[in-house]
């Protein structure tokens, strides 16, 4: 199947931020995938921001088939750097996988 036909998924929340001491923006990313299955490390993730969504996807489940896209809203540009956060994104990654594992409890 071709993933580049399927419909897009719901977004997923909103992109934080916070302020570093100089006053320029930094992207708050998750730190996991969201499946929750795999911890986002430099080189396990792909960050689109463009038209006001940020696109967070995880490398390591690309290859699976499934949903790997984060798509949070993004109220401003994309700023020059970003982070990993766990805290911030750990319920709505949490439900995430919950909802996957009913799901699948029930097919």
């Amino acid at each position: 199947m071709d993933r580049h036909l399927l419909e897009p998924s719901q977004m997923d929340g909103s992109l934080t931020y916070r302020y570093d001491t100089t006053g320029r923006p930094v992207a708050l990313l998750p730190a996991r995938c969201k499946l929750g299955r795999h911890f986002l490390g430099h080189l396990q993730l792909r960050a689109v921001v463009h038209d006001g969504e940020a696109h967070i996807s995880c490398l390591a489940c690309s290859n699976d088939g499934v949903d790997d896209t984060w798509r949070l809203t993004a109220t401003a540009p994309a700023p020059e750097r970003a982070e990993l956060s766990d805290e911030l994104y750990h319920q709505l990654a949490l439900r995430r996988a919950q909802a996957a594992s009913s799901w699948d409890k029930t097919s």
